[in-house]
């Protein structure tokens, strides 16, 4: 986990890892958002549009 976020703490460009759904498979799927300096209000914005769009609290990943 510290590897994908070491380039977006040093840069400090805002970041947010939101889920984005589950494989056919039921695994859960997530993608990485990066922001622009100081601009965490789009950030957040466009996390939550996602979230919106896809929905996931209601689901669980599949047991192995």
């Amino acid at each position: 986990m510290i590897a994908y976020c070491a380039l977006w703490n040093v840069t400090g460009n805002p970041a947010a890892s939101v889920p984005a759904g589950f494989t056919a498979g039921g695994l859960p799927l997530a993608v990485q958002l990066v922001g622009r300096r100081d601009d965490e209000t789009t950030l957040l914005s466009l996390a939550a549009e996602l979230e919106q769009a896809r929905p996931w609290s209601d689901r669980r990943p599949l047991p192995a």
